[in-house]
């Protein structure tokens, strides 16, 4: 049982990624432990080379581009649900982290301290989420370097994808966006 103990434990990571995600009540699609811990079938380990890696997928997996492309390659078969097979999961567009620069991969990490304990509403208000909206124009402005018309055209994006009903799941939005 120890070598069995030892193989679960080697897999092990600070990242998770929800492959049941639920828009409508669930504010992050990743999930970071401070401690390497033992993923679950919801929850499934996300295994980097880099450890740095875990802070970038981190940051661009709860912003609103990150939920987006969760939703666009999940299955929507449940309103307000968006289910990904773990193999589907593999092939998830994100950043191409490995192009990072080490500066870069430094301010992921500060972003990511930054944003750690702010509160954040569920992915079917990411258009009205000040904390979202903040977190979009980190990572896009300052760790990607585009300009602030970028920002605009991924909240005004935010906004189109919330109004889709397979994001609300039946739950009303509010009507306007807030001014971010």
């Amino acid at each position: 049982m120890e070598s069995r103990a030892n193989q679960i434990w080697a897999t092990a990571s600070r990242c998770h990624h929800s492959v049941d995600f639920r828009y409508n009540s669930q504010p992050l699609a990743v999930a970071f432990t401070k401690k390497k811990t033992i993923g679950g079938r919801a929850w499934p380990n996300v295994f980097f080379d880099d450890d740095r890696f875990d802070y970038v997928f981190a940051i661009w997996g709860n912003s609103s581009l990150g939920l987006l492309m969760h939703w666009w390659h999940a299955t929507r078969q449940q309103p307000g649900r968006g289910s990904i097979s773990i193999t589907a999961a593999k092939s998830l567009p994100t950043l191409d982290l490995r192009a990072l620069s080490d500066a870069q991969l430094s301010l992921a990490e500060d972003i990511f301290n930054d944003f750690r304990t702010r509160d954040f509403m569920p992915a079917y208000l990411a258009h009205t989420d000040p904390s979202r909206a903040a977190l979009d124009r980190a990572v896009l402005c300052e760790l990607l370097g585009f300009d602030e018309a970028v920002h605009k055209a991924v909240r005004d994006l935010s906004a189109k994808w919330t109004a889709e009903p397979s994001v609300r799941g039946g739950k009303q939005r509010p009507a306007a966006p807030l001014a971010v």
